[in-house]
């Protein structure tokens, strides 16, 4: 059971495996080809092998091909050196055009051109040593074959014709695999470009919308949360704190260390906020040494404890490069429903202003001003 479910499953979660998939149904609609036209043979009476014989092997094929479907849809390829399977995919498929090369009379010249649709297979994967090892074997077994039929059933075949036709597709193969292999290094080639596009374009993406020195969101980005964030308060009537952080005489620190120390602090003071907040929380860089903290699901008392904490914790850290102390300031305000993003940042802003005139190093509140201006706007409505 757990194999016809893994027949029929399209891995559709996994591109690479989708691909894969793909390209063995190709391989498997090209053997059909094949039988097809030894199906036909055999009825027209080109063909020795009896008709139960000939259902076996054809049987037996395509029970071949639906493994290696099922292989792919399972994952079982994945440890794999090649997870395609391409080359054994091509050896299965050169074998059974030995068998028919084998038991087909008359038009064996003829089957020789199916060699082309097995190759073209090979395009999808094979480097140029697979390609022309895959030749190779081909030309050997072909060989083979006309060794067994001179020895076996000299009378059904013409030994200058058949090693002609035999030289005439040692020119074809290696040549058609060259061209395969150049095919194969294009698209190998293209797609390194690919995911080299992909990856600078999600640099771009990362430097769009976080800060180079500190590697956390920057303002624009932040702005763009706190925007979703007062949807979402505004829609569940969920509470959320906004602050802000200025380092203090940060301008004295690269005065006296120099600017190289001064990032070096920015990125770990940075750092030492992100470990002490927590992963539903938004924090970024506002500018210049100010930072934002956006507190979700929380109100002023549960922020401030939170930020009391996060600034105790800046006064006792170690910062290297520098031979003081380095502290925060900091302003927090609670969002009340109905307010704009400006006038939140405005009260946050000077709540920071009040922790600054306070002696620093210290958290400082923001009054609800909002909530006494709407009771007020109330009132006058309803007189």
């Amino acid at each position: 059971m757990q194999f016809l479910s893994a027949l029929f499953r399209f891995p559709k979660d996994d591109p690479a495996q989708a691909t894969r998939a793909r390209h063995t149904l190709m391989s498997s609609i090209s053997s059909l080809t094949i039988i097809s036209f030894t199906v036909y043979c055999s009825h027209v009476g080109l063909f020795r092998v009896p008709l139960p014989g000939l259902f076996g092997f054809v049987a037996l094929a395509l029970a071949i091909h639906a493994l290696f479907y099922a292989a792919i849809c399972a994952g079982w390829n994945r440890r794999l050196a090649d997870p395609s399977m391409t080359l054994v995919q091509i050896i299965n498929s050169i074998l059974w055009m030995m068998f028919v090369l084998y038991f087909i009379e008359q038009v064996r010249g003829t089957v020789l051109m199916l060699f082309m649709i097995i190759f073209v297979f090979g395009i999808f994967r094979l480097r140029l040593a697979q390609f022309i090892g895959a030749a190779v074997f081909a030309l050997g077994a072909y060989a083979i074959v006309i060794a067994l039929l001179f020895f076996n059933r000299p009378q059904s075949i013409n030994a200058r014709i058949e090693v002609l036709q035999w030289v005439l597709l040692a020119m074809v193969l290696p040549w058609f695999a060259l061209i395969g292999a150049y095919i194969s290094n294009i698209r190998n080639a293209l797609r390194q470009k690919n995911k080299e596009l992909e990856k600078a374009l999600e640099t771009i993406e990362r430097l769009a919308s976080h800060d180079e020195l500190t590697g956390i969101p920057n303002r624009r980005c932040f702005l763009d949360a706190l925007r979703r964030e007062q949807a979402c308060a505004d829609r569940d009537h969920r509470p959320f704190c906004l602050a802000l952080f200025d380092l203090d005489f940060f301008k004295a620190i690269n005065d006296r260390h120099g600017h190289l120390a001064g990032d070096h602090v920015l990125r770990a003071f940075a750092e030492c906020v992100q470990k002490k907040v927590r992963q539903t929380d938004y924090f970024g860089r506002y500018g210049g040494e100010e930072f934002a903290l956006l507190i979700v699901d929380a109100d002023m008392d549960l922020a401030s404890n939170m930020l009391e904490r996060i600034r105790a914790d800046i006064e006792d850290h170690a910062f290297s490069h520098i031979d003081r102390k380095v502290t925060a300031s900091i302003g927090v305000a609670q969002y009340a429903p109905g307010e704009t993003i400006n006038s939140l940042i405005n009260r946050a802003d000077q709540a920071l202003y009040g922790a600054k005139n306070d002696g620093r190093n210290c958290v400082k509140q923001a009054v609800l001003e909002v909530q006494a201006t709407n009771i007020i706007s109330a009132i006058e409505a309803v007189s």
